[in-house]
C-alpha cells in the first residue's frame, strides 16, 4: 500500500512540475542534473507525510517555551512537525498559505480543503498570511508557532518572522523533520543550512513563491 501511494505522489509531481516549461527551467538552475533524484526523494517524503508517520524528537525540546515560533524550510517531511508537538502536548498553531487566494477555482478551494483537513488533525491551529491578530493573539496566549521561511531563496520570509517575533516577545527557534533510515526524526534547535547541505535531494527546489520577499 506504501509503495502505491508514494508512486502516485511521483506520478503526480512529475506532472504538476516537469510538465511546467517555466518551473522545469527553475528547477534546473536550483539543482542541476540531480532534479530526477530530487523528485524521487520529495515523493518518498510526501507519501510519509500522507500516512501520517510518527517521528522521534531529538534535539533541544526543552527550548520550546510557551509563545514560540518554531521555522523551518519546505525541507524533509516538515508537515509531520505541527502532530509530534500535539501528542507532546503543546498547544500548536501552524501559518499556511491559501492556495484560492490567487486563483479561485475548483481546483485550488478543493486543495485548500483538502489541506486545512490534512492539518487540522490532532487538534492543530490554522491561520493564513492575514490572520495576524489571530496570530499574534495566538502566540500571545502561550500558543507555539510553525512557519516556513523559505520561498525563492532559504531566508526570503524570515524578516517577517523576526518581526513577529519581536512584537511577541517569542523565542525562535529553528526545526526540521526529517527520514533517516525509514524512520521520522523531529530535530529541534538544528542548523538548517548544515542539513539542506548534508541532504540536498531532500530539499523542495522546484518550490517557487508566489510572493518575493
Amino acid at each position: 500500500m506504501y509503495f502505491f501511494s508514494e508512486a502516485f505522489v511521483l506520478l503526480s509531481l512529475f506532472l504538476l512540475y516537469w510538465w511546467n516549461r517555466e518551473r522545469r527551467r527553475y528547477f534546473r538552475e536550483r539543482i542541476g542534473s540531480g532534479y530526477f533524484r530530487n523528485l524521487y526523494n520529495v515523493g518518498r517524503n510526501v507519501g510519509f507525510m500522507l500516512r501520517k508517520g510518527r517521528l522521534k524528537i531529538k534535539g533541544r525540546v526543552d527550548d520550546i517555551q510557551r509563545g514560540s515560533i518554531l521555522y523551518s524550510f519546505h525541507f524533509g517531511v516538515w508537515e509531520s512537525m505541527p502532530r509530534a508537538l500535539r501528542r507532546l502536548g503543546y498547544n500548536v498553531g501552524v501559518v499556511v498559505n491559501r492556495y484560492s487566494s490567487d486563483r479561485k477555482n475548483f481546483f485550488t478551494r478543493a486543495v485548500d480543503r483538502f489541506l486545512y483537513r490534512f492539518r487540522s488533525t490532532c487538534g492543530v491551529k490554522i491561520f493564513y498570511r492575514d490572520d495576524a491578530a489571530r496570530i499574534v493573539k495566538f502566540l500571545k496566549d502561550g500558543g507555539v508557532l510553525g512557519i516556513l521561511v523559505d520561498g525563492n531563496n532559504f531566508y526570503s520570509k524570515f524578516s517577517r518572522v523576526e518581526k513577529l517575533s519581536r512584537i511577541c516577545n517569542a523565542p525562535l527557534i529553528p526545526f526540521a523533520a526529517y527520514r533517516k533510515n525509514g524512520s521520522g526524526i523531529l530535530e529541534i534547535g538544528c542548523d538548517l543550512d548544515r542539513l539542506v547541505k548534508e541532504h540536498p535531494f531532500d530539499y523542495v527546489w522546484f518550490y517557487k513563491s508566489r510572493v518575493e520577499g
